[in-house]
C-alpha cells in the first residue's frame, strides 16, 4: 500500500522545470542537504503517566516530495487504588510528505505498534494508515515547526489512535 501512494506521488512531483525546456533539470544537491531529521517528543506524570519518544529521519526526493522513517518508544502507567497497568510500547512508521504549497502538505503514514493492548501480558502488533495533511512553519531554510492533522483509516479496537490525530513537532532539514 505505501509502495502504491510513493508510486502516485510520482506523477506529482516538481522536476523543477525552466520555462524554455522540456527535460527535467538535473539538480547537483549534495546527500547532506536531501536529508532531514527531526522527531516528537511527549510526557504527562501523575496517575496517568505518559512519556514518548519519536525521533525523525527522511530523504528529500525533489524540493516538494519527501519520504522517511519514525521509530517510536512509549511508556504509559494507569494507577488508581483499584488498578494499576504499565506497558512498553515499541513500533515505527514509513511516511511520505508532498508541500503543494508553501508551507502546506500532504501526508500519508504507514504506523506499526507493538504493545499488550488487553492488558493481560500478550504483545502484538497494531496498524495503522493514517492520512491527512499540516503546516510546516519555517524558522530558516532548514528548520521549522510543524502541525500534522491525520485520520486513522484502519481502526481497530486496539487502535492508540482515536480520530483525528493531532502531532506536532521540530524538524531540521527540510
Amino acid at each position: 500500500m505505501v509502495i502504491l501512494l510513493i508510486c502516485l506521488n510520482l506523477g506529482a512531483q516538481d522536476f523543477g522545470m525552466d520555462s524554455g525546456r522540456s527535460t527535467p533539470k538535473k539538480d547537483k544537491i549534495p546527500l547532506k542537504e536531501r536529508l532531514f531529521f527531526g522527531g516528537n517528543l511527549g510526557a504527562q506524570f501523575g496517575n496517568y503517566t505518559y512519556v514518548s519518544i519519536a525521533p525523525m529521519g527522511g530523504y528529500k526526493i525533489t524540493d516538494r516530495w519527501s519520504v522517511g522513517l519514525q521509530p517510536s518508544y512509549t511508556y504509559i502507567s494507569l494507577k488508581s487504588q483499584t488498578y494499576n497497568f504499565s506497558d512498553n510500547i515499541y513500533g515505527g512508521s514509513v511516511f511520505t510528505r508532498y508541500f503543494f504549497f508553501k508551507g502546506l502538505f500532504a501526508h500519508t503514514e504507514y504506523n506499526m505498534l507493538n504493545g499488550n493492548w488487553r492488558g493481560n501480558g500478550e504483545r502484538f502488533s497494531v496498524n495503522s494508515f493514517l492520512v491527512g495533511g499540516g503546516y510546516l512553519h519555517r524558522f530558516t531554510d532548514r528548520a521549522g515547526f510543524g502541525l500534522t492533522l491525520l485520520f486513522n483509516l484502519l481502526d481497530s479496537p486496539y487502535s492508540p489512535y482515536q480520530n483525528p490525530i493531532l502531532n506536532a513537532g521540530f524538524t531540521y532539514g527540510l
